[in-house]
């Protein structure tokens, strides 16, 4: 479990690290949708939905709504998630992001229809004047249960990309 801790703490630190300007992320091959406020959406990725909304905050925006795992598209085994990570991201026309959102999920059982509540800050350094779009990633490890998470799980990962 220790080795899981530090493989996590060091993909951490290396979005981090892209996060701040060192590598630049594009999301050009990620399902996108363009940007509209306070308006309930949904968008469909090859393992995950996610149900969302943009909302206004003080200084920047809000991206949240819930996340779910398509049981139908996850091998039928799969009733554990071992790890998740989701990410939002805006970006321009180009798909080069602007600004993104990162959490962390604790494991949990996997449930048919329960989602997953999520909540990002999204606070560019500046705007373009053409459109903007949203776009979701995410890393999953499924396992068959909690307690038989030995074998190898189902990992299914689709994230911006270093350009």
């Amino acid at each position: 479990m220790n080795v899981m801790k530090s493989f996590n703490y060091v993909c951490l630190l290396l979005m981090l690290f892209a996060a701040s300007g060192c590598l630049h992320l594009g999301v050009s091959h990620l399902e996108r949708q363009s940007w509209k406020l306070e308006t309930p959406r949904t968008m469909q990725m090859e393992f995950m939905k996610f149900d969302y909304e943009i909302v206004p905050r003080k200084d920047s925006f809000g991206l949240r709504g819930e996340a779910f795992v398509k049981k139908n598209s996850v091998p039928m085994w799969a009733g554990w998630i071992g790890e998740l990570w989701i990410q939002g991201y805006l970006s321009d026309m180009n798909g080069d992001v602007l600004a993104q959102g990162l959490q962390v999920f604790s494991p949990e059982k996997l449930e048919e229809g329960k989602g997953i509540p999520f909540d990002f800050e999204l606070k560019p350094d500046q705007f373009d004047s053409g459109p903007l779009y949203i776009s979701f990633g995410y890393r999953m490890a499924l396992y068959k249960s909690r307690e038989d998470n030995n074998g190898p799980p189902f990992m299914a990962i689709e994230r911006a990309v270093s350009q």
